[in-house]
């Protein structure tokens, strides 16, 4: 019997209920759409014993649900480990159940589309359809909308008794919608006040004024450990609470799924991290559930970059994408001669032709100059790069001809670009702080009255960007 390899579920240390819903909702559909699996859970802190695991080509490996796919839980190192586990099993059918996006650095998100660029065995599902537009349009994997597992569950049925006053289920870490200074306020005996405190003291008037039985307290997290034996009476005692009252404030996903299975009106409260995920009335969510199986056995390969492109400049403009990961294939030097050709016939400020450009080669040469600029560039090094360059000493005295040093520079680069781009070749504009300069500068003997003023990175590659990526670098905040 063939396996799924199920990772990453929270253990019954952590106390968020909103987890442990997603971990019964998991099982149930699992067992109810691959019952002629074996099944194998391994909780977060169990991730080593997966891989010491005899993983067969057939079996299918399921990474759990989480609000932290990027970087805003970087320090847990867990998307480190999700990473670790697409990569280590490339030929088998990887599933990363649905999740919550946000990145905060621009690099880490950029070094994440290097990663994601060519793994063709992977489904990536994302519960929020803006989260699903980012990755899909800058990811080489195939990428789906499918809603949170936990809207599978069926709430129990109402008590009978007559709904009263109003539910606040606010959170009280970092993406909390209560300002983060507000949570270092102390006493005065220097003690952290106490989560419930901070309500009394800030959230009380606002709250109560308008509502008047207002019940505050974060019902997603339990004061007990969630384990196998209790999880489901803890879930659905959970899911009956919210069936008391007439409304439901909250700043957490799971509190507007509950507050959604329940019918329970409810209002999301936004803060300093927007909230993303929204739950939306007019979703069918059960249609999604009733075709999981199907989707995860469905085409996984990503729609490649066609390979014919328009003979329009504007096709070439429209195709183009900076690449960071490349193969081993070596660039052509004839390649090399017409690219430098666009870049000289590039336009020049008042004609003075003071853009110069410098080949680099060797593997010594790419490596050092890859370790001279922005941090995504230190794992994949391209065939060939160019020091694109400025003779300052050829500028008028006026100031404001300084600007001619970015303007030509730019022209040539794009130019270069695109000539690189119609040649089959890939391409990356690579840009120096003055620091990397001054080195990089030196270790040629370059003089100093030039500006490198960038450097163009060029190769061959396995990527596969989508053709509809656009806003590079673009971040993405949510709740959950």
């Amino acid at each position: 019997m063939s396996k799924i390899f199920w990772i990453g579920c929270f253990p019954p240390s952590s106390h968020s209920v909103g987890d442990h819903a997603q971990t019964l909702a998991i099982e149930r559909l699992l067992g109810e759409h691959f019952s002629d699996y074996e099944v194998k859970r391994f909780y977060r802190t169990e991730a080593e014993e997966f891989f010491l695991e005899d993983v067969k080509s057939d079996d299918l490996i399921f990474i759990h649900s989480s609000g932290d796919f990027g970087d805003l839980y970087k320090h847990t190192g867990w998307h480190e480990i999700r990473k670790r586990i697409i990569e280590t099993y490339p030929n088998n059918r990887v599933v990363q159940l649905p999740v919550s996006v946000c990145y905060k650095s621009n690099a880490n998100f950029e070094a994440d589309k290097i990663f994601f660029s060519d793994k063709r065995n992977l489904l990536l599902l994302c519960r929020s359809e803006e989260s699903t537009e980012l990755l899909r349009n800058n990811f080489g994997c195939r990428v789906e909308f499918f809603p949170d597992f936990v809207f599978s569950l069926k709430p129990p049925k109402p008590s009978g008794c007559v709904r009263r006053g109003t539910l606040v289920v606010l959170r009280s870490d970092k993406e909390s919608s209560i300002r983060p200074q507000l949570h270092r306020r102390l006493d005065r005996r220097g003690v952290r006040k106490p989560f419930n405190l901070i309500f009394n003291l800030i959230l009380k008037k606002r709250i109560r004024t308008r509502f008047q039985s207002a019940f505050i307290c974060d019902t997603q997290v339990s004061e007990h450990d969630i384990t196998d034996a209790n999880r489901e009476k803890t879930i659905y005692d959970r899911l009956e609470f919210f069936q008391r009252f007439e409304l439901v404030i909250t700043d957490r996903f799971h509190g507007c799924v509950f507050a959604y299975l329940t019918k329970t009106p409810f209002e999301v409260v936004s803060g300093k991290i927007q909230n993303k995920t929204k739950v939306s009335l007019a979703v069918d969510y059960p249609s999604y559930f009733k075709g999981f199986r199907e989707l995860v056995f469905s085409e996984l390969d990503a729609s490649p970059v066609s390979s014919s492109k328009e003979s329009t400049i504007l096709g070439l403009i429209k195709s183009r994408r900076s690449i960071r990961k490349w193969n081993n294939s070596k660039v052509e030097s004839e390649k090399i001669s017409k690219i430098l050709e666009a870049g000289v016939y590039a336009p020049s400020a008042a004609n003075l032709q003071a853009t110069k450009f410098k080949v680099l080669s060797s593997r010594k040469d790419i490596k050092f100059v890859c370790q001279n600029t922005s941090p995504w560039f230190k794992n994949s090094l391209p065939d060939k790069a160019v020091l694109v360059l400025y003779d300052s000493s050829s500028l008028p005295r006026e100031k404001w001809t300084e600007r001619f040093v970015w303007q030509d520079t730019a022209c040539a680069m794009m130019n270069m670009m695109l000539v690189a781009e119609s040649l089959g070749l890939k391409s990356c504009w690579a840009s120096v702080n003055l620091n990397q300069e001054k080195t990089i500068k030196a270790n040629y003997g370059i003089g100093k009255h030039y500006v490198l003023a960038c450097m163009l990175f060029l190769g061959y590659s396995d990527q596969k960007p989508s053709l509809k990526s656009r806003h590079q670098g673009r971040i993405l905040e949510r709740h959950r």
